[in-house]
């Protein structure tokens, strides 16, 4: 089983005007944050697709353990950086039996619901483990193999969510309430800074 992993960066997080990724958070940047959580699951391959912050990301973070992927296209939204990075973790195995797909503005997202999400995908035998909060029903997202030609067809900015809604019958979900808690503006990574001091009071 070769399981890889793609860490989607691509955006230009314009209701945040910022590399909203780049956001101090626990003991370093969000991204950074989700890195070491996904290191710690130890998958065969992880892969950072970056776009319209490349070069900040870069600096910013260490990429030493990482595969980075530039999508140069990242204007056409999240499918693109979906094919680019799935593209090069392919180029690299060949034989990649899963895809672990995770966003990088999701704060919460920790290496204990990602060994959950590998087990349900071997215990349940279904194709796609996802993330459920609320009435969605999105990432982290786990696909198998025999999604990777669907995934390498997405455009837009829709990312995977089609094929999640068309393949009800071949998903299993795992409870992640955090997971609503994502950062788009100003405001909403006030209110993480003041739940993360609240927690630490």
């Amino acid at each position: 089983m070769i399981r890889g992993v793609l860490i989607l960066a691509g955006g230009s997080a314009s209701r945040m005007n910022k590399a909203k990724m780049l956001l101090p958070f626990a003991s370093a940047t969000i991204l950074s944050h989700i890195i070491q959580e996904v290191q710690t699951v130890k998958p065969d391959s992880i892969c950072l697709v970056t776009g319209f912050y490349h070069n900040e990301i870069l600096k910013n973070i260490d990429t030493h353990e990482l595969d980075v992927a530039y999508n140069e296209n990242w204007k056409e939204g999240i499918a693109g950086s979906i094919r680019k990075g799935l593209s090069a973790l392919l180029f690299k195995h060949s034989n990649l039996s899963s895809v672990l797909l995770l966003v990088s503005d999701q704060p919460h997202l920790n290496s204990e619901l990602l060994l959950k999400m590998y087990t349900l995908h071997a215990e349940s035998k279904k194709g796609i483990v996802a993330a459920k909060y609320g009435e969605i029903t999105g990432t982290p997202v786990l696909f198998g193999q025999k999604y990777f030609a669907r995934l390498q067809e997405l455009k837009g900015d829709a990312g995977a969510r089609t094929i999640l809604h068309q393949n009800v019958e071949d998903i299993i979900t795992i409870e992640f309430p955090l997971g609503a808690v994502d950062i788009d503006t100003p405001e909403d990574y006030e209110r993480l800074c003041f739940e993360t001091l609240q927690q630490h009071a």
